[in-house]
């Protein structure tokens, strides 16, 4: 059985993300903590991660660091990987927040 470890609730969010020098790839929900990233392959765990996307509704790119936090298979051939935001800077965690309070589902 497999513990909830989340400790911010979960939107669905499908946006585009760069991440890991050039790679790209789509986000599956967004959370005050971090977000699901998909992938073609896994992600290691306790890798750091540079991350580049933008919130829709919004024209500026947010920029922080993702720590992988688990990784496992997922749908059509893809990986989910959980990512804790990592030393994200405040107008990020505002901007992030921001976007959640809007009560988008």
């Amino acid at each position: 059985m497999q513990h909830e470890l989340r400790h911010a609730p979960r939107v669905s969010l499908d946006v585009e993300v760069n991440f890991a020098a050039r790679a790209i790839a789509h986000t599956k929900d967004l959370s005050s903590g971090g977000l699901c990233l998909i992938t073609e392959e896994p992600l290691k765990v306790g890798k750091i991660l540079s991350l580049s996307f933008t919130l829709p509704g919004q024209s500026d790119r947010l920029n922080c660091f993702g720590k992988v936090q688990w990784s496992r298979p997922g749908g059509e051939g893809n990986h989910e990987n959980g990512i804790s935001f990592w030393d994200a800077t405040p107008e990020v965690q505002k901007l992030v927040t921001g976007y959640l309070s809007q009560g988008v589902m």
